[in-house]
Protein backbone atom coordinates (compact mmCIF):
# COMPACT_ATOMS: atom_id res chain seq x y z
CA UNK A 1 0.00 0.00 0.00
CA UNK A 2 2.73 2.21 0.76
CA UNK A 3 4.48 1.43 -2.20
CA UNK A 4 1.48 2.12 -4.41
CA UNK A 5 1.09 6.03 -2.23
CA UNK A 6 4.29 6.86 -3.15
CA UNK A 7 3.58 5.84 -6.91
CA UNK A 8 0.94 8.05 -7.12
CA UNK A 9 2.67 11.09 -5.28
CA UNK A 10 5.50 10.24 -7.67
CA UNK A 11 3.28 10.82 -11.04
CA UNK A 12 1.59 13.25 -10.06
CA UNK A 13 2.49 16.51 -11.78
CA UNK A 14 1.60 20.03 -11.66
CA UNK A 15 2.01 21.86 -14.67
CA UNK A 16 2.92 26.11 -15.38
CA UNK A 17 1.18 25.74 -18.76
CA UNK A 18 -1.99 24.16 -17.67
CA UNK A 19 -2.23 26.00 -15.08
CA UNK A 20 -2.01 29.51 -16.15
CA UNK A 21 -3.33 28.97 -19.76
CA UNK A 22 -6.93 30.64 -18.90
CA UNK A 23 -5.05 34.06 -16.73
CA UNK A 24 -2.70 33.86 -20.16
CA UNK A 25 -5.60 33.94 -22.30
CA UNK A 26 -7.24 36.71 -20.60
CA UNK A 27 -4.02 38.85 -21.12
CA UNK A 28 -3.32 38.06 -24.39
CA UNK A 29 -6.64 38.74 -25.66
CA UNK A 30 -6.96 42.17 -24.60
CA UNK A 31 -7.36 44.38 -27.30
CA UNK A 32 -5.01 46.65 -26.38
CA UNK A 33 -1.92 43.96 -27.38
CA UNK A 34 -3.19 44.91 -30.94
CA UNK A 35 -2.84 48.30 -30.65
CA UNK A 36 0.77 50.32 -31.07
CA UNK A 37 2.11 51.78 -27.74
CA UNK A 38 2.26 55.77 -30.03
CA UNK A 39 -1.69 55.66 -30.27
CA UNK A 40 -1.41 54.47 -26.53
CA UNK A 41 0.61 57.13 -25.48
CA UNK A 42 -1.35 60.04 -26.95
CA UNK A 43 -4.31 58.51 -25.41
CA UNK A 44 -2.77 58.77 -22.41
CA UNK A 45 -0.98 61.72 -22.79
CA UNK A 46 -4.46 63.78 -23.60
CA UNK A 47 -5.98 62.46 -20.31
CA UNK A 48 -2.87 63.82 -18.41
CA UNK A 49 -2.66 66.65 -19.61
CA UNK A 50 -6.53 67.53 -19.50
CA UNK A 51 -6.96 66.49 -15.89
CA UNK A 52 -9.32 63.69 -17.58
CA UNK A 53 -8.17 61.77 -14.66
CA UNK A 54 -10.60 63.53 -11.97
CA UNK A 55 -13.58 61.98 -13.96
CA UNK A 56 -13.70 58.75 -12.45
CA UNK A 57 -16.66 57.02 -14.79
CA UNK A 58 -14.32 58.50 -18.40
CA UNK A 59 -11.31 56.66 -16.50
CA UNK A 60 -12.86 53.35 -15.83
CA UNK A 61 -14.62 53.41 -19.46
CA UNK A 62 -11.00 54.40 -20.74
CA UNK A 63 -8.96 51.68 -19.16
CA UNK A 64 -12.05 49.32 -19.57
CA UNK A 65 -11.48 49.92 -23.67
CA UNK A 66 -8.18 49.61 -23.82
CA UNK A 67 -7.75 46.03 -21.88
CA UNK A 68 -11.21 44.37 -22.78
CA UNK A 69 -11.48 41.08 -23.80
CA UNK A 70 -14.35 39.70 -25.74
CA UNK A 71 -13.90 36.54 -23.93
CA UNK A 72 -13.99 37.54 -20.14
CA UNK A 73 -16.57 40.73 -20.25
CA UNK A 74 -17.33 40.49 -16.65
CA UNK A 75 -13.80 39.75 -15.65
CA UNK A 76 -11.84 42.96 -17.50
CA UNK A 77 -14.71 45.50 -15.93
CA UNK A 78 -14.06 43.28 -12.11
CA UNK A 79 -10.04 43.42 -13.10
CA UNK A 80 -10.43 47.59 -14.50
CA UNK A 81 -12.32 48.42 -11.11
CA UNK A 82 -10.49 46.52 -8.42
CA UNK A 83 -7.21 48.13 -10.55
CA UNK A 84 -7.99 51.86 -9.96
CA UNK A 85 -8.86 50.71 -6.00
CA UNK A 86 -5.22 49.63 -5.63
CA UNK A 87 -3.75 53.03 -6.95
CA UNK A 88 -5.70 55.06 -5.13
CA UNK A 89 -5.70 53.05 -1.87
CA UNK A 90 -2.30 51.37 -1.72
CA UNK A 91 -0.10 54.09 -3.63
CA UNK A 92 -2.21 56.82 -3.84
CA UNK A 93 -1.63 57.46 -7.16
CA UNK A 94 -4.42 56.83 -9.73
CA UNK A 95 -2.21 57.11 -12.70
CA UNK A 96 -0.39 54.56 -12.00
CA UNK A 97 -3.12 51.93 -14.30
CA UNK A 98 -2.49 55.21 -17.46
CA UNK A 99 1.20 53.76 -16.95
CA UNK A 100 0.80 49.97 -16.54
CA UNK A 101 -1.05 50.43 -20.20
CA UNK A 102 1.94 51.04 -21.84
CA UNK A 103 3.69 47.95 -21.18
CA UNK A 104 0.92 46.07 -22.59
CA UNK A 105 0.44 47.89 -26.15
CA UNK A 106 2.55 46.29 -28.98
CA UNK A 107 6.02 47.80 -28.68
CA UNK A 108 9.50 47.83 -28.98
CA UNK A 109 12.42 49.12 -26.39
CA UNK A 110 13.07 51.98 -28.18
CA UNK A 111 9.53 53.22 -28.80
CA UNK A 112 8.47 52.16 -25.55
CA UNK A 113 11.09 54.51 -23.95
CA UNK A 114 10.17 57.11 -25.47
CA UNK A 115 6.33 56.60 -24.69
CA UNK A 116 7.31 55.92 -21.07
CA UNK A 117 9.55 58.99 -20.80
CA UNK A 118 7.22 61.63 -22.52
CA UNK A 119 3.78 60.25 -20.18
CA UNK A 120 6.10 60.21 -17.29
CA UNK A 121 7.01 63.77 -17.70
CA UNK A 122 3.68 65.25 -18.89
CA UNK A 123 2.55 63.45 -15.20
CA UNK A 124 5.32 65.30 -13.44
CA UNK A 125 4.69 68.28 -14.72
CA UNK A 126 1.04 67.99 -13.65
CA UNK A 127 2.47 67.43 -9.83
CA UNK A 128 4.67 70.59 -10.48
CA UNK A 129 1.83 72.98 -10.76
CA UNK A 130 -0.10 70.81 -7.76
CA UNK A 131 3.25 71.90 -5.67
CA UNK A 132 3.47 75.44 -6.63
CA UNK A 133 -0.30 75.89 -5.26
CA UNK A 134 0.66 73.86 -2.38
CA UNK A 135 2.91 76.82 -1.30
CA UNK A 136 0.45 79.37 -1.91
CA UNK A 137 -2.10 77.45 0.26
CA UNK A 138 0.46 76.91 2.86
CA UNK A 139 1.04 81.10 3.56
CA UNK A 140 -1.66 82.26 6.11
CA UNK A 141 -2.98 85.71 6.21
CA UNK A 142 -1.13 87.98 8.87
CA UNK A 143 2.02 85.86 7.91
CA UNK A 144 4.44 88.90 9.15
CA UNK A 145 2.77 87.46 12.84
CA UNK A 146 4.29 84.22 13.17
CA UNK A 147 6.98 83.52 15.45
CA UNK A 148 8.75 80.74 17.17
CA UNK A 149 7.74 76.93 16.48
CA UNK A 150 5.26 78.22 14.15
CA UNK A 151 7.58 79.83 11.64
CA UNK A 152 9.98 76.87 11.72
CA UNK A 153 6.75 74.43 10.86
CA UNK A 154 6.08 76.65 8.12
CA UNK A 155 9.27 76.72 6.88
CA UNK A 156 10.18 72.65 7.07
CA UNK A 157 7.12 72.56 5.11
CA UNK A 158 7.80 74.87 2.45
CA UNK A 159 11.45 73.39 1.83
CA UNK A 160 9.92 70.47 1.82
CA UNK A 161 7.18 71.65 -1.42
CA UNK A 162 10.49 72.85 -2.92
CA UNK A 163 12.64 69.85 -2.46
CA UNK A 164 9.58 67.96 -4.55
CA UNK A 165 9.23 70.34 -7.36
CA UNK A 166 13.23 70.45 -7.70
CA UNK A 167 12.76 66.80 -8.51
CA UNK A 168 10.35 67.20 -10.36
CA UNK A 169 12.00 70.24 -13.04
CA UNK A 170 15.27 68.05 -12.61
CA UNK A 171 13.27 65.25 -14.72
CA UNK A 172 11.92 67.61 -17.07
CA UNK A 173 15.43 69.12 -17.77
CA UNK A 174 16.61 65.26 -17.83
CA UNK A 175 13.84 63.34 -19.32
CA UNK A 176 15.96 60.09 -18.58
CA UNK A 177 15.64 59.92 -14.91
CA UNK A 178 12.80 59.35 -13.14
CA UNK A 179 12.83 59.12 -9.38
CA UNK A 180 13.26 55.80 -7.77
CA UNK A 181 10.28 55.56 -5.73
CA UNK A 182 7.85 56.43 -8.55
CA UNK A 183 9.42 53.64 -10.49
CA UNK A 184 9.36 51.28 -7.60
CA UNK A 185 5.18 52.30 -7.37
CA UNK A 186 4.87 51.94 -10.64
CA UNK A 187 6.94 48.15 -10.81
CA UNK A 188 5.04 46.80 -7.47
CA UNK A 189 1.34 48.18 -9.10
CA UNK A 190 2.15 46.53 -12.42
CA UNK A 191 3.70 43.26 -11.25
CA UNK A 192 0.48 42.86 -9.36
CA UNK A 193 -1.86 43.51 -11.84
CA UNK A 194 0.15 41.34 -14.13
CA UNK A 195 -0.15 38.49 -11.54
CA UNK A 196 -2.35 38.50 -8.38
CA UNK A 197 -5.06 41.28 -9.23
CA UNK A 198 -6.84 39.09 -11.52
CA UNK A 199 -6.63 35.45 -10.60
CA UNK A 200 -9.83 35.63 -8.06
CA UNK A 201 -11.65 37.66 -10.44
CA UNK A 202 -10.83 34.87 -12.94
CA UNK A 203 -12.10 32.07 -10.48
CA UNK A 204 -15.35 34.23 -9.33
CA UNK A 205 -17.11 34.64 -13.05
CA UNK A 206 -15.92 31.63 -14.70
CA UNK A 207 -15.16 32.99 -18.41
CA UNK A 208 -12.34 32.07 -20.70
CA UNK A 209 -11.46 27.89 -20.04
CA UNK A 210 -12.08 26.09 -17.04
CA UNK A 211 -10.27 26.17 -14.34
CA UNK A 212 -9.53 23.69 -12.25
CA UNK A 213 -9.66 25.25 -8.18
CA UNK A 214 -6.03 23.99 -7.38
CA UNK A 215 -5.05 26.17 -10.11
CA UNK A 216 -6.22 29.25 -8.52
CA UNK A 217 -4.49 28.17 -5.23
CA UNK A 218 -1.32 27.53 -6.82
CA UNK A 219 -1.72 31.16 -8.64
CA UNK A 220 -2.42 32.68 -5.10
CA UNK A 221 0.31 31.17 -3.53
CA UNK A 222 2.96 31.64 -6.46
CA UNK A 223 1.71 35.33 -6.92
CA UNK A 224 1.45 36.38 -3.35
CA UNK A 225 2.81 39.77 -2.03
CA UNK A 226 6.06 38.32 -0.08
CA UNK A 227 6.93 37.20 -4.07
CA UNK A 228 5.68 39.81 -5.72
CA UNK A 229 8.16 42.53 -3.36
CA UNK A 230 11.29 39.50 -3.55
CA UNK A 231 10.92 40.23 -7.43
CA UNK A 232 10.77 44.13 -7.51
CA UNK A 233 13.64 44.30 -5.19
CA UNK A 234 15.43 41.72 -5.83
CA UNK A 235 15.36 41.30 -9.15
CA UNK A 236 13.93 44.65 -10.97
CA UNK A 237 15.84 46.85 -8.38
CA UNK A 238 19.15 44.89 -7.63
CA UNK A 239 22.09 47.35 -7.23
CA UNK A 240 19.96 50.52 -7.22
CA UNK A 241 19.94 50.65 -3.13
CA UNK A 242 20.19 53.70 -1.59
CA UNK A 243 19.97 55.35 -5.06
CA UNK A 244 17.19 58.80 -5.22
CA UNK A 245 16.70 58.78 -8.93
CA UNK A 246 17.23 56.12 -11.54
CA UNK A 247 18.20 56.26 -15.33
CA UNK A 248 14.75 55.24 -17.24
CA UNK A 249 17.83 53.82 -20.34
CA UNK A 250 20.11 51.67 -17.94
CA UNK A 251 16.80 50.10 -15.81
CA UNK A 252 14.50 49.27 -19.30
CA UNK A 253 17.95 47.82 -21.18
CA UNK A 254 18.42 45.65 -18.03
CA UNK A 255 14.10 45.17 -17.23
CA UNK A 256 11.98 46.07 -20.17
CA UNK A 257 12.16 42.25 -21.89
CA UNK A 258 11.34 40.60 -18.62
CA UNK A 259 7.99 42.60 -17.79
CA UNK A 260 6.91 43.08 -21.88
CA UNK A 261 6.85 39.17 -21.82
CA UNK A 262 4.40 38.64 -19.53
CA UNK A 263 3.75 35.23 -19.63
CA UNK A 264 7.43 34.24 -19.10
CA UNK A 265 6.98 36.29 -15.93
CA UNK A 266 3.94 34.31 -14.53
CA UNK A 267 4.99 30.73 -15.96
CA UNK A 268 8.80 31.70 -13.79
CA UNK A 269 6.96 32.58 -10.65
CA UNK A 270 4.68 29.97 -10.76
CA UNK A 271 7.62 27.32 -11.50
CA UNK A 272 9.64 28.55 -8.70
CA UNK A 273 6.60 28.24 -6.53
CA UNK A 274 6.37 24.29 -7.32
CA UNK A 275 9.53 23.82 -6.94
CA UNK A 276 9.11 24.56 -3.48
CA UNK A 277 6.36 21.89 -3.15
CA UNK A 278 6.80 17.89 -2.21
CA UNK A 279 5.39 15.09 -4.04
CA UNK A 280 2.65 14.55 -0.80
CA UNK A 281 2.35 18.75 -1.07
CA UNK A 282 1.43 19.02 -4.51
CA UNK A 283 -0.99 15.19 -4.25
CA UNK A 284 -2.99 16.75 -1.42
CA UNK A 285 -3.16 20.25 -3.83
CA UNK A 286 -4.58 18.18 -6.36
CA UNK A 287 -7.03 15.90 -4.58
CA UNK A 288 -8.22 18.52 -2.33
CA UNK A 289 -9.07 21.36 -5.47
CA UNK A 290 -10.28 19.16 -8.47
Amino acid sequence: MGFVCDTIQRTVRLDPDQILSNLNKFFQGMLIRTSGIDQIKERVLSRITSKQVVDIEGWKNFVNEEIYNSEFGQTTKAVVTTAMQDAKTNYNDQTLPLLSLLFLANSDQSTFLNAFKAVNLAQRAGETGSNIKSIANMIPSGITNITGQGLLNFASGVQNVFNNIGGVYHQATNPNMIRINDLKNLMSYHVNFLTLLPVNLIAQYGEGSPMKKYFTTVLNNAFNKEVQNNFVNNKLFMGYEGKEEVDVNEFFNQNYNTLKDDNQLRKDLVTNYISTLSPTDILNLVTSGQ
